[in-house]
């Protein structure tokens, strides 16, 4: 996807949540920081996913920088799961499941062709993952978008921590949350998914 420039978003929040891996279940939990004005912020990049421009969610102020508590619970733990299903080939089948529609159609596959793991998901080693922090890109009734700063344990690779953009949308009220978007923030260079199966990141 194209990622288009709209002013009032991609103001990163400070990295101030922590994804933690405790026996298989995935939560993203908060932690303090304490004074935020003395905590180096993320960097500021002005972008976000092609479909997410403001212009066309009336009614949202768009100077207003979104906070982690705006980020709904449910939303935060479909994006952990995600992670380790689907980026990390752990479970493709669960990360067909948390897949929304838009991300689905840009596959362009079958449930079956998608358990190869040829996906358009970027492929990120998961197994022994040292830590993961994410920060609030945008907030609006049913849609969030978070970058996702990931840490790989060793990796014959040499990878380094990297972020990614993540995009959730709920689309009824109370459904719900799944993953429409995920690509690195900058184009970096990770291996091929296990198994031979490629990723269009």
């Amino acid at each position: 996807m194209e990622r288009l420039r709209t002013p009032g978003f991609g103001r990163a929040l400070l990295w101030g949540s922590a994804l933690v891996l405790i026996a298989g279940v995935v939560a993203f939990i908060t932690v303090s920081l304490g004074n935020n004005d003395s905590s180096p912020p993320a960097a500021d990049r002005g972008t976000v996913p092609s479909g997410y421009a403001s212009e066309d969610l009336p009614g949202v102020d768009t100077q207003t920088t979104p906070k982690e508590s705006d980020v709904p619970k449910a939303a935060r733990e479909a994006a952990g799961a995600f992670v380790l299903a689907a980026v990390g080939r752990e479970d493709l089948a669960k990360g067909w499941t948390l897949a929304d529609k838009d991300l689905r159609a840009s596959c362009a596959c079958t449930r079956e062709e998608w358990l190869t793991g040829n996906i358009p998901v970027q492929y990120f080693p998961t197994k022994g993952l040292k830590g993961a922090a994410f920060s609030v890109d945008e907030v609006t009734p049913g849609h969030v978008v978070l970058q996702v700063l990931l840490t790989p344990g060793k990796n014959k690779e040499g990878l380094g921590a990297t972020e990614f953009y993540i995009g959730l949308r709920q689309r009824q009220k109370n459904g719900p949350w799944l993953v429409d978007y995920w690509a690195p923030v900058n184009v970096v260079a990770v291996p091929a998914a296990p198994g031979g199966g490629g990723a269009d990141g």
